[in-house]
């Protein structure tokens, strides 16, 4: 697969994944050979991904498939010599769909908060030894200083836990097998639009967990929820603000989360929920909160 525009934070996750997944990913970008590139061009051929000038050079015979985002015009050098070739054309999309479908997925969405539900969710899991895979939107912390370049792993399991954007509607082609969602504003589309968007998907995942404090999304049906009213499943016991920290109790258990704000609070019970769904208990995930 060539991936056109893959230092986009969607497109490098993938190739990144993939690669670790022993297929052959070339790629391309406008700014790939740019100074300021640098650190990234280097992870990204370290994780055997192949970069080419985004003039059509990276497109071969050897070449199956391009993969492309909505970002990617249609007149893009790489896109003319692959319908020169004769080779497929896919859409970002279609090829995460593709790995969500061969997975044990959990989908986090929201209109925001979902890169850092995302991390927590990753994080947690890893510490509690179910060696999960991710596909995020933004680079986490922990895998930078592992020298990756953060935004995508791939553990020994077939657990995987993917961002899934909202903005441009793609989420719908997904079949994850749990959805997380976190909140509705209106951002890239009106909340009628998205609410619509997060309700199909929805309809075509076996599990799903919701906010219960966002009223948005209280016609999404859900399995469990999470929150600070009576009806959510998941809702503290007691909390308290230590800026920079959030402390709460959940089922008896004490935690202590290093990011301020109710917002935050929210992010953790999401977190929390999801994990103790996939077998982590409640006390062996208070360190990996805490860090």
């Amino acid at each position: 697969l060539h991936f056109a525009g893959i230092m986009g934070s969607g497109m490098s996750a993938i190739a990144q994944y993939l690669a670790w997944s022993r297929q052959a990913i070339t790629g391309s970008d406008r700014i790939a050979f740019a100074d300021e590139m640098k650190e990234t061009k280097e992870k990204l051929e370290r994780c055997g991904c192949i970069l080419f000038p985004q003039d059509g050079s990276g497109i071969t015979g050897a070449t199956e498939a391009l993969v492309v985002s909505t970002a990617i015009e249609d007149d893009n050098p790489d896109i003319a010599a692959a319908r020169k070739r004769g080779i497929p054309i896919l859409h970002r999309s279609d090829v995460l769909t593709a790995i969500v479908s061969s997975h044990r997925t959990i989908a986090v969405c929201g209109t925001s908060g979902k890169s850092t539900v995302t991390a927590l969710i990753f994080e947690i899991l890893r510490a509690c030894g179910k060696s999960p895979s991710v596909i995020a939107g933004a680079n986490l912390i922990r895998l930078k200083e592992e020298g990756l370049l953060g935004n995508a792993f791939k553990g020994d399991s077939g657990l995987l836990i993917i961002e899934a954007d909202e903005s441009d509607g793609t989420l719908v082609k997904y079949h994850p097998e749990k959805a997380v969602f976190l909140n509705i504003s209106k951002d890239h589309k009106s909340v009628t639009e998205t609410l619509e968007v997060f309700h199909r998907l929805a309809s075509q995942t076996p599990f799903v967990i919701k906010n219960a404090d966002d009223p948005e999304l209280h016609s999404i049906p859900s399995a469990h929820s999470f929150g600070l009213p009576d009806r959510a499943d998941f809702q503290p016991e007691a909390v308290k603000t230590v800026t920079p920290s959030v402390r709460f109790t959940l089922k008896r258990t004490d935690f202590e989360l290093p990011l301020p704000g109710t917002h935050n609070l929210s992010n953790a019970l999401a977190a929390l929920c999801v994990d103790e769904g996939q077998g982590c208990s409640l006390e062996e995930m208070v360190e990996p909160m805490r860090e």
